[in-house]
């Protein structure tokens, strides 16, 4: 029977050591996937929600067939906090949707030009609790199932078994929370016409959102905090306004994030390859850019390398469309490429609900060798 204190102590290092730049015995990796898990251990997704001590217990029974990991990204299903994470209505497998179907965010926009004023007078903090009383009746009910979970019982669950519980704090960033309350294209169209105070909402966002870092991370004591972006990606805007709008806000939570203790999961999705070069003025050996395959990571390892971990990169389609074949090759061309130092095998995003076992295995398989 295996040490499993031995092995998450072995584990533990080598994420430790590969995020500080330097080169651990192998690469390691790390799997996000929540959805895959239920449905490779043939557990409806309606059940799978039902408890999320035992969706942590599925995903484990998952991995045991996968592979040798050494950390996860979600030790359970976020879904039920993604509807005040995002203002937006979370379809759920068994209430809105059938039992096994995959959940689904409905995103309704409901802030108007006039709530700039309410939340510079009031906060956000506020200003969400108005939204969801009057538009998302299921919010803070599912929030609360999430917050009000066995979270010891989940940590200790992985633990256990040897892996390290990578990223159990979830965070979005400023803009992209105010994107979601507002709207893409409505932001977009604020960022021209009312610049300074779309910027002073900024402000306000970032600081009650560190507060909230702050918070939870004395209390949970993370590894990493996953500090998730994807509609502040340079692609989005011109320079000038990516250099106003994101990246001081950007810095300010990735810096209260290492002050607090724990890594930061640049959990960024769409094209970051513009903003590459920033990332050298986020603190050293305590960052990890995780992208989704959009961003250019060999250009990220040329610039970041001995500076910034990165992460990925193997495409969720590929996953799913591959064979096992064609993940091993991408996957040891990565180890290749961006190791043996201060890289982590990932895939890009998360694993899809529909992605192959066996390709998964490949992944793994790639790094340990297994």
């Amino acid at each position: 029977m295996p040490n499993y204190q031995q092995l998450f102590g072995e584990r533990f290092t080598r994420l430790t050591t590969a995020i500080s730049g330097g080169t651990p015995d192998r690469v390691p990796v790390v799997l996000a996937a929540d959805s895959f898990f239920a449905r490779h251990m043939t557990v409806a997704l309606a059940d799978y929600l039902a408890d999320l001590e035992v969706s942590s217990q599925t995903n484990l029974k998952s991995l045991a067939q996968l592979g040798e990991i050494d950390g996860i990204q979600y030790l359970v299903p976020c879904v039920h906090a993604l509807g005040a994470a995002t203002f937006a209505k979370v379809k759920l497998p068994g209430r809105e949707l059938p039992p096994d179907a995959q959940w689904q965010i409905d995103e309704i926009s409901p802030m108007s030009v006039a709530d700039y004023d309410v939340i510079l007078d009031k906060g956000f903090a506020y200003y969400q609790q108005q939204i969801f009383e009057k538009y998302l009746p299921f919010a803070v009910p599912d929030l609360q199932k999430y917050i009000s979970s066995d979270w010891q019982k989940i940590v200790t669950n992985y633990v256990n078994a040897g892996i390290v519980p990578f990223s159990p704090l979830i965070f979005g960033v400023p803009f992209d929370v105010l994107s979601s309350a507002r709207g893409m294209a409505n932001l977009t169209n604020d960022l021209y016409r009312i610049p300074d105070k779309v910027e002073a909402v900024l402000d306000v966002i970032t600081t009650e959102l560190i507060a909230m870092i702050k918070m939870q991370s004395e209390q949970i004591k993370p590894f990493a905090v996953f500090t998730g972006a994807t509609r502040c990606a340079p692609e989005y805007m011109s320079a000038k306004m990516w250099e106003r709008f994101a990246l001081p806000f950007l810095k300010r939570q990735v810096e209260a994030v290492v002050d607090s203790g724990a890594y930061a999961l640049l959990h960024w999705d769409n094209n970051w390859t513009r903003a590459i070069d920033y990332l050298r003025e986020f603190p050293q050996g305590k960052c990890i850019l995780s992208s989704d395959s959009n961003t250019d990571l060999y250009k990220a390892k040329q610039v970041l390398n001995g500076h910034m971990c990165i992460m990925g990169d193997v495409p969720a389609a590929m996953l799913t469309l591959g064979t096992p074949d064609e993940v091993y090759k991408y996957s040891r061309k990565l180890i290749a490429n961006l190791g043996p130092d201060g890289f982590i095998l990932a895939v890009g995003c998360c694993t899809p609900l529909n992605a192959k076992p066996e390709n998964v295995q490949a992944m793994i398989a790639a790094a340990t060798g297994k």
